[in-house]
């Protein structure tokens, strides 16, 4: 089987079927799925990696700082070798959109999801023995091995389930204190461990822990899902109701850099217009339904949120 042809979801999900899949793992458990080493054959190489690099969104090196916190840095063309022979995983971000596979897959894969979000493609080159450390992600992933080899350990559920971002744990922290959570490091002893080899896909849905290693150099696409948050959802409902409101339209006015305009009290002008627009937002807040935010939902399905 190849994905770069036919039904791309349920050849990416070969053996194990796109019911189990969904039954079994969707949104609850990382699954790894073995593959034929000619599975990815015509979906991305080494050659389409070198033309991505020149003209992709994004082009950033990975790496660990003194402290071992993840860090990153912008980078050219040119220093990708450099880069990886310092250690560094090079990373050329949105390839989809330089890239005519990567494009069409993304097509016809998101035509299997019914969600209000966006699919995109990231490249992952990593030089032996470097790759991403303990983390989870925000977003579920799906791991593509495409060459080379790479170590993974990664949690068999969601740590977290609740998240605002990224969380990382560099060597020997073992308590993070964030502004939205105090989260404690994971027992890595539990922990599934596998080697990714060209064919090989990997699912983990939002929270999973996980952290890579290559082993003598790795060429992987992680296939991210972006999905809306209820913020979003609000946010699209209700903004059609702005565009012909004066209240919220009509500029705000401006002052005179030499105006003494105090840092607690508000001038008179902007104290009317903030009342008028925070209680016109409140009620058409307080107007909104489920079934309005469900009906913006559906209507965004698959596109960017």
């Amino acid at each position: 089987m190849n994905v770069a042809l036919g039904d791309d979801l349920h050849e990416l999900l070969h053996p194990i079927g796109t019911h189990r899949f969904f039954s079994e793992y969707w949104n609850r458990r990382a699954v790894y799925i073995p593959g034929e080493p000619n599975k990815f054959n015509g979906l991305f190489d080494q050659s389409a990696f070198d033309a991505a690099a020149h003209h992709c969104d994004l082009l950033k090196v990975n790496y660990a700082d003194r402290n071992g916190w993840p860090s990153e840095m912008l980078i050219r063309p040119d220093q990708i070798q450099e880069m990886l022979i310092q250690g560094r995983t090079v990373c050329a971000g949105g390839v989809e959109k330089v890239n005519a596979n990567l494009a069409a897959f993304i097509e016809r894969f998101s035509k299997h999801f019914v969600q209000m979000g966006t699919f995109h493609f990231n490249a992952y080159l990593s030089p032996a023995g470097k790759g991403f450390g303990l983390h989870l992600d925000d977003h579920p992933v799906w791991i593509l091995q495409i060459e080379g080899e790479k170590d993974w350990w990664f949690s068999p559920e969601p740590g977290l389930k609740k998240l605002v971002s990224t969380v990382c744990f560099p060597p020997g922290v073992m308590v993070q204190k964030l502004p939205w959570a105090t989260i404690e490091r994971p027992e890595e002893s539990r922990f599934l461990h596998t080697v990714m080899r060209p064919g090989d896909m990997l699912y983990m849905p939002k929270g999973v822990w996980h952290r890579a290693s290559a082993v003598g150099g790795s060429m992987a696409l992680t296939l991210a899902e972006l999905c809306a948050t209820p913020l979003d959802v609000i946010q699209h409902a209700i903004g059609p109701r702005f565009q012909n409101s004066t209240s919220f339209q009509d500029p705000l006015p401006g002052f005179w850099s030499g105006a003494d305009i105090s840092a607690v009290e508000i001038p008179p002008e902007l104290q009317r217009v903030f009342e008028d627009s925070l209680e016109q937002l409140q009620m058409m807040v307080k107007a909104l339904t489920p079934a309005d935010l469900y009906k913006t939902w559906r209507e965004s399905k698959v596109k960017e949120a």
